[in-house]
């Protein structure tokens, strides 16, 4: 993809001095703009640790929408501040060059580099509304630049293996202590040795060493605290998690994990990002790599909370990708959606959404009685953004502008695309531009992976996930008021169920859960299946939950063995009582039946 501009024709410069006085005040403001917003996320993350020993869960919450919001407030700022610095000047592109090239110089040798630039990078497009990329004025590599930095002090804590792992540990606990106290430090260090131990044997045997390294500062996380690290054993790097929760009267170890899909899962792009107090962000990146070599570096961005610099990279993998593959964008494959056209690259691990104009047609046919507009889709989207993801909703990033040669798409999607959503995608000459679309993680729509597996035990499996998944959206305080419609779900590489179709999601608070009246009950048979379900687009009758819950009937048995408890109105009240009392749920992001007993 070629880079191209089009945006306002810049002025021409008229006083040099001027200018230069200009662009250095600027640039000094963005850089200084971007030092509150470090300095801010600094603080903000520091109350992890007093919110966990405090089991003050109100206040962690706040704290992470506080977080997720600081970008923003600070650009913002920055923005307005740079607008009033230049006044008639301020899209004066050769004065922006200047800018760039002074704000480069302010930030070079610093290990922030990078988030540096990325920060660069939304004041200027947020000045231009730029379309694609326009290298004179904005940062953009391939690959990240290396830090030009001294050697740094290590992110990480490093412990010599001996005979006995079970003292190995109880120092790492020792390290990691809080107030109040472990419940019991000594039976944890045993238990997690244990496993250890018996993991390690047929690396090291017996007679073998090893070293645990574990990351300085607990990654924080809705009600947990977690340990993580790697066991270097031999030419082996195996990944080590202890999770950690305050019991009240104590903290305790919940297990060990140590495996990599163990700890992806805890990784996952379906969990809301974690609170960890580590200054070189660039060295705890590379050492989440190491033990996660399958996770896309875009996403371990996002899951320490830097979000805007997860965009940039995969904003630079997506580039990557097209340049080298020569693959086109294609229609995604699964069921036309009413609301959204959905692209893909066949072997891109991401989709591309775009909001159609027309949200109840699909290729001009009127199949739902949908009347959303672009602005509530876009509304749904934020509401689920601010909520706790709890391992169930799929991350979902938003861009804006993005420009691709027309060559790249194929004739049927681009023909889609122009006829469905005109407003939001164009032809420039030779180019497509889309001026706004949201990326997500591709995943297997529900309906698909039951006629494609053929594992009893996987289906097992993921059916009783996806009444845990029901479970855990209603305890986060979301209710997908389409509930039946199995499209809106798809299944991870890790066989966990998640929701990736926002625009039918509603607050729990809102939504009411009765037994269907009698006098509705001897109403015509033939009554459509939705009138049936519900009487307002907020009320619900539970009692049509068993025969439309959207799993094929022969596979219903093996789901209300262990959750027929959805079928009943006092769980979907008791659930909306916790959530409208404020409660925090903590979701576990890993197979409970490897916690320890207690």
């Amino acid at each position: 993809m070629k880079p191209r501009h089009t945006g306002p024709e810049p002025v021409k410069r008229k006083d040099s001095a001027r200018a230069s006085e200009s662009a250095g005040a600027a640039a000094a403001r963005i850089r200084r703009g971007f030092e509150i917003y470090t300095d801010e996320f600094v603080s903000i993350t520091k109350r992890a640790r007093w919110r966990f020993q405090s089991l003050d869960w109100k206040g962690r919450h706040e704290d992470a929408l506080e977080r997720l919001d600081l970008y923003d407030k600070v650009l913002k700022d920055v923005a307005s501040a740079v607008e009033e610095l230049l006044g008639p000047d301020l899209r004066e592109e050769q004065l922006w060059e200047a800018i760039k090239e002074r704000f480069g110089g302010l930030i070079r040798g610093r290990h922030h580099a990078e988030l540096a630039r990325t920060f660069f990078n939304s004041v200027t497009r947020t000045v231009f509304s730029t379309v694609g990329i326009n290298r004179r004025i904005e940062f953009f590599h391939w690959y990240p630049r290396p830090v030009e930095v001294g050697p740094p002090e290590p992110v990480f804590r490093a412990y010599t293996g001996g005979r006995e792992t079970r003292l190995v540990i109880r120092n790492i606990l020792h390290d990691y202590r809080f107030t109040p106290p472990y419940q019991d430090a000594e039976r944890d260090a045993a238990r997690v040795a244990a496993e250890i131990d018996l993991y390690l044997w047929p690396v090291v045997a017996r007679g073998g060493d090893f070293r645990i390294e574990v990351i300085r500062s607990p990654f924080y996380r809705n009600k947990a605290a977690y340990l993580v690290g790697r066991i270097v054993a031999r030419d082996r790097l195996i990944p080590l998690v202890l999770p950690l929760y305050n019991g009240g009267s104590g903290v305790f170890v919940d297990t060990v994990l140590l495996t990599e899909p163990e700890v992806s899962k805890v990784f996952s792009f379906a969990f809301s990002s974690f609170h960890v107090l580590i200054e070189r962000h660039d060295l705890l990146i590379e050492f989440l790599r190491s033990i996660l070599p399958e996770k896309p570096v875009a996403e371990l961005y996002i899951s320490i909370g830097y979000n805007r610099h997860g965009k940039t990279e995969f904003y630079r993998d997506l580039h990557r990708f097209v340049h080298r593959s020569r693959q086109r964008f294609v229609i995604a494959p699964g069921k036309e959606g009413a609301v959204m056209s959905v692209f893909t690259m066949p072997a891109y691990s991401y989709v591309f959404k775009v909001i159609k104009d027309r949200p109840c047609f699909v290729r001009s046919v009127a199949v739902t009685d949908k009347t959303s507009s672009r602005g509530d889709v876009m509304e749904q989207y934020a509401f689920v953004c601010r909520r706790d993801r709890v391992g169930r909703l799929v991350d979902t990033q938003e861009f804006e502008n993005l420009r691709f040669r027309r060559e790249r798409f194929d004739d049927g999607l681009l023909s889609e695309l122009l006829e469905t959503a005109r407003d939001l995608v164009s032809l420039e000459d030779d180019h497509v531009v889309l001026r706004h679309l949201y990326v997500q993680r591709k995943v297997t729509p529900l309906p698909i992976f039951f006629d494609q597996e053929r594992d009893p035990e996987t289906l097992r499996l993921t059916i009783l996930d996806f009444g845990c998944f029901l479970k855990d959206l209603a305890a986060s305080g979301i209710f997908p008021s389409d509930l039946f419609n199995t499209w809106n779900y798809g299944v991870t590489r890790r066989g966990r169920v998640v929701l990736f179709d926002y625009d039918d999601v509603i607050p729990i608070e809102s939504a009411s859960f009765a037994h269907k009246p009698r006098a509705f009950e001897e109403s015509d048979e033939f009554t459509p299946e939705e009138e049936r379900i519900v009487a307002t687009s907020r009320d619900f009758f539970v009692d049509e939950m068993r025969n439309y819950s959207g799993i094929p009937q022969r596979l219903k048995g093996v789901f209300e063995l262990v959750h027929s408890d959805l079928f009943t109105v006092e769980f979907w009240r008791s659930v909306k009582e916790q959530v409208s009392a404020g409660d925090l749920v903590d979701i576990t992001p890993y197979d409970t039946v490897r916690k320890f007993c207690r």
